[in-house]
């Protein structure tokens, strides 16, 4: 791709980083994201199926002359920095088991999935990204009504 397409023109001088497995809902192993990196940025990825064919690749920068806008995680944030978020937005949540880095819904639409148990006691799933959570309820795993916890924040 490099020397092609512009927009991927820092892929020149860029090197792989370690891949990160992605799991579906269930827990099961779906593909890897694995990173371009420059800079000590993940200025791109490349997802890889299980049986090792590239399904996708793409930049996470919008101008290839200011990569320091591109994160320093291809997942964007961490499992603990995920743990974290999803116990701030459950009001006295306690964590149940770790942060696991998922596809909700169609690959690429990723995310850290982690559960919790509210103050009452029920079961609650939170789903962190770098730009957010949203969550859903026990009945709701995989969706409540709708798919989406009407409480979310």
């Amino acid at each position: 791709m490099p020397g092609r397409d512009p927009l991927f023109a820092p892929w020149a001088d860029a090197s792989v980083g370690d891949p990160v497995l992605v799991r579906t809902l269930d827990g099961g192993p779906s593909y890897w994201v694995v990173p371009v990196e420059r800079e000590g940025r993940a200025i791109g990825f490349v997802r890889v199926s299980l049986a090792g064919r590239v399904a996708a690749a793409g930049v996470r920068y919008r101008d290839p002359r200011r990569l320091e806008a591109a994160p320093t995680l291809i997942t964007g944030i961490d499992a603990s920095e995920a743990a974290a978020r999803a116990e701030a937005a459950v009001p006295g949540g306690d964590l149940v088991g770790e942060a696991t880095y998922v596809h909700d819904g169609p690959p690429g639409r990723e995310a850290w999935m982690v559960h919790l148990r509210d103050a009452s006691g029920a079961p609650r799933t939170v789903f962190v990204t770098p730009g957010g959570t949203y969550q859903r309820g026990a009945a709701g795993m995989p969706g409540t009504e709708g798919g989406v916890d009407p409480t979310r924040r």
